[in-house]
């Protein structure tokens, strides 16, 4: 099992990524820098001490295995100043963790090219599951060529053979279709499933855990929220909302979500809540 060494550049101690960044010195040894010219200070003479980590021991810039931008908005960190990280530290992989003021930077904004992209509530599942795949020489989406796309990385996580999971998940969505596709999952993964439709609750007991499709966090919907999770205690719920941000997520777990992910949602940070819960 390899060591894996991340320098993580950005003001981490905002408060979602706080909260995203929570369990990475578990997975990684961090090195943080406040910003790219102290990362390049770092990279080109390693034993400088910058940010809140002290480097002595670090021989070059192949110590880092992945360079981790926290941008927080749009334009934070220049085209330039990545392609410097990427000329010092061409073997690193480049990994952008975003936050919530990024959502639209796809539409309307000029993302880096050849960066695996990464929203900060979908952080937790995807480090988690990447950097062990790494650290263990198995086969990661994040191990890819610089120039893979999104579908391609999509492709090789579909590719991930599928442990066998056990219990019934109660999923609680006011579309047939949503609920189609979610117990389809379920039922790959070996999981039993039920349907909770708004107007016919289902008589079950006993549920491993629920999985509630919301779309924003509004008073509507965390009421809704607090009664599913009420019905269905002690069994933990899962809620999927629309592009939350850090209030709705605070929210959503006031109201008794165990955890909250983003949709579209990859389906395996969905079961990799699922099998922690």
């Amino acid at each position: 099992m390899k060591n894996l060494s991340i320098l993580l550049i950005g003001d981490a101690d905002r408060r979602e990524f706080r909260q995203a960044l929570a369990g990475l010195a578990t997975l990684a040894q961090v090195t943080r820098t406040a910003d790219v010219k102290a990362a390049v200070a770092l990279l080109i003479e390693p034993r400088v001490v910058c940010g809140t980590a002290a480097t002595a021991g670090l021989s070059s810039s192949a110590a880092f295995d992945i360079i981790v931008l926290a941008q927080a908005y749009p334009g934070e960190f220049a085209p330039a100043a990545v392609e410097r990280l990427r000329q010092l530290a061409p073997l690193a992989r480049m990994v952008a963790l975003l936050g919530s003021w990024c959502e639209g930077e796809m539409r309307s904004g000029k993302p880096w090219p050849a960066a695996v992209r990464t929203y900060w509530h979908q952080w937790p599942a995807r480090a988690d599951l990447e950097l062990r795949r790494l650290a263990a020489g198995r086969d990661s989406a994040w191990a890819l060529p610089a120039t893979a796309t999104e579908e391609e990385r999509l492709l090789a996580d579909a590719g991930q053979p599928l442990p066998q999971r056990h219990g019934l998940i109660v999923i609680y969505a006011r579309s047939f279709v949503v609920a189609d596709w979610l117990s389809a999952a379920c039922l790959r993964y070996g999981h039993a499933t039920v349907w909770w439709h708004p107007r016919r609750r289902p008589q079950v007991r006993g549920a491993a855990a629920v999985v509630f499709d919301g779309w924003d966090c509004g008073e509507e919907v965390c009421r809704t929220l607090r009664q599913v999770a009420a019905a269905m205690a002690p069994a933990p719920l899962v809620a999927l909302l629309d592009f939350p941000r850090i209030e709705d997520i605070e929210r959503a777990r006031d109201a008794g979500a165990a955890a909250v992910l983003s949709k579209p949602l990859h389906l395996q940070d969905l079961f990799w809540q699922l099998d922690r819960l």
